[in-house]
């Protein structure tokens, strides 16, 4: 039992790490041979990836609560509804700061289908698959919130290799807090799709503001 909850918590703990290896040493250098922009490699090998996850998911018949269930359908689609806009005022907010530019669409889906393929693998599959070998609470939270939460954190350490160390520390940061209520909200609702819905609008509501009060982004993709 115990070996089995050390494998088990040892894949989940490498998975999304894992993931980025594969994006960034196989997918990348497999498209990367074809005069593309830097925007439109990484939306390929997201997208790439993503498709095989949902792949998988759909071979073994678990949704990890990616799904539209009955009793959240509104509330689902209010959330729909509010992506739509709230991305219409990042781009706006972009257009009135003279910082929109021809890939800033481009930019944008590449932001809403990596929080998708995140949820997916956090609030999704390491949440549900630690809930079986993980017990107990801390703080009145569960112990597999805190452990998706942490990984949520440490996964963006990837970021290093592109943005300044001061940016990543302040994104892992702001996991916490934020990991931890989505956490409650996947283990309350049973539902991934709710969780990623809160979390692109809550990501483009911020940026965008933070834009329109600072003048500047608060990072750059690439």
């Amino acid at each position: 039992m115990v070996n089995l909850k050390i494998k088990t918590l040892t894949a989940l703990t490498t998975l999304p790490f894992l993931v980025t290896g594969i994006e960034r040493l196989l997918i990348k250098p497999a498209i990367s041979v074809f005069p593309l922009p830097e925007t439109s490699i990484y939306l390929f090998k997201v997208v790439v990836i993503t498709f095989v996850l949902m792949a998988i998911s759909a071979f073994t018949g678990n949704t990890y609560g990616l799904e539209i269930s009955k009793k959240l359908r509104k509330v689902l689609a209010i959330m729909f509804v509010a992506l739509i806009l709230v991305s219409y005022f990042f781009l706006f907010s972009l257009q009135i700061k003279g910082l929109f530019e021809s890939l800033a669409v481009i930019h944008l889906v590449n932001w809403i289908i990596t929080v998708l393929r995140e949820e997916f693998i956090l609030r999704g599959v390491i949440q549900t698959e630690s809930a079986s070998v993980l017990r107990g609470r801390f703080l009145k939270i569960s112990y597999p919130i805190w452990f998706t939460t942490i990984i949520f954190s440490i996964w963006h350490l990837v970021n290093l290799t592109i943005w300044p160390w001061q940016t990543v520390a302040l994104q892992m940061l702001s996991c916490i807090p934020s990991g931890i209520i989505l956490g409650l909200i996947r283990e309350k609702t049973g539902n991934t799709l709710l969780t990623y819905l809160l979390h692109i609008c809550g990501d483009l509501l911020f940026f965008s503001l933070y834009l329109l009060i600072f003048g500047k982004l608060f990072f750059t993709l690439f």
